[in-house]
């Protein structure tokens, strides 16, 4: 019953949407998700069943790819169509229009998108404050401030730009939020705001999006393989008697040729059943899945 499965999310449903149809669906109580996709966003969103959810810290840290629309005629508080809509005059999108052109836009990218940057969360987003969520915060008028991260740009291209949408593919790291880069890109524009339209996450580590499956056909038979989502050289099998020692929380004294000080998943028929590291001298039980 340790299972992923990987949902194409569809627009309006919040992540954990998804978990309470697919719990009522699979009859299990065990259930999550990781990697929160917003209401307003579409697609990868990873679902662990039982056990495997004791694997979601191991995922928080994957890399992330989106694409993404961002539309510069207009602006909203939450950087995206969660709340109202502020309209420019005619006058401010014409002069926009003018100003911002796709040369400009490329060299922005180039300078100010790329590789390690700092950022600030949407007061309309998922990030915890004090153990509350920030949009609850916020819905509730309640006054807080978002401290600035650093997070990993890894690579943003154009993939079409006419005015006024721009639509863009990114690799990220974790915790980067596509909606504080539209807001950033019309700061580094001098535009007075922005949001984002459309936004879709089409992959996370080496998980592609084609390998997701839609909620209204959802088929409980389609697991993924969790070496297709964690670091696939950081699966180990292990004997019998070295296994037996492992499941009694026991440490193994060998010189074995694994990796040190990393997270060490011990597999068994494609399960996962174990995490364990390795110090130089012993195998150091972590974790029982």
């Amino acid at each position: 019953m340790n299972w992923f499965y990987f949902i194409d999310k569809p627009l309006e449903y919040s992540s954990f949407d998804i978990v309470k149809i697919l719990r009522k669906k699979l009859q299990i109580k065990k259930i999550g998700h990781t990697w929160t996709l917003d209401p307003l966003a579409t697609g990868g969103l990873l679902i662990a069943v039982w056990n495997y959810t004791k694997l979601i810290p191991y995922l928080e840290k994957d890399t992330k790819e989106y694409e993404f629309t961002i539309n510069f005629d207009w602006e909203t508080e939450s950087f995206d169509l969660w709340t109202q809509v502020n309209y420019f005059w005619e006058d401010i999108i014409s002069k926009f229009k003018t100003n911002v052109d796709l040369y400009k836009i490329k060299q922005i990218l180039k300078e100010k998108f790329t590789w390690k940057v700092s950022q600030v969360a949407p007061k309309n987003s998922a990030k915890k404050i004090n153990g509350q969520r920030a949009y609850n915060l916020a819905r509730a008028w309640k006054e807080f401030e978002i401290k600035a991260n650093n997070v990993e740009i890894f690579n943003i291209d154009i993939i079409d730009y006419t005015f006024p949408k721009l639509t863009l593919k990114a690799k990220v790291s974790a915790w980067t939020y596509i909606r504080s880069i539209a807001y950033d890109l019309a700061v580094e524009l001098w535009l007075s705001g922005s949001y984002v339209s459309f936004l879709r996450r089409i992959k996370i580590w080496n998980l592609n999006i084609k390998y997701a499956q839609k909620l209204d056909n959802f088929d409980k038979n389609i697991k993924i393989d969790p070496r297709n989502i964690l670091i696939s050289e950081n699966f180990i099998v292990l004997d019998d008697k070295i296994k037996e020692k492992i499941d009694n929380w026991l440490k193994v004294v060998w010189d074995f040729d694994y990796k040190r000080g990393e997270d060490l998943f011990v597999l068994i028929e494609n399960n996962i059943t174990n995490i364990i590291e390795y110090d130089w001298i012993k195998l150091i039980p972590k974790r029982k899945i």
